[in-house]
């Protein structure tokens, strides 16, 4: 049923993220954007039981905080 390791790694990898993209979208006026990246990156990662998929995810979310911040500046 379900794999602790995988849930482990999974949070270890979503509060690496998490940090980063705080460090990207640090700034107050990003700080709705850096919300709702998260908010999305949470509920899409919980459908996510594989970790490669976890992993491109994760690179996806944090190639899209990149962008926005690039768009807004």
């Amino acid at each position: 049923m379900f794999n602790i390791n995988i849930i482990i790694i999974e949070s270890v990898i979503y509060i690496f993220v998490s940090i980063f993209i705080g460090i990207i979208l640090r700034g107050e006026d990003l700080k709705k954007f850096k919300r709702l990246i998260l908010l999305f990156y949470l509920i899409i990662g919980i459908a996510v039981y594989s970790v490669l998929y976890f992993i491109i995810l994760s690179a996806v979310v944090i190639i899209f905080a990149i962008f926005i911040l690039k768009i807004l500046e």
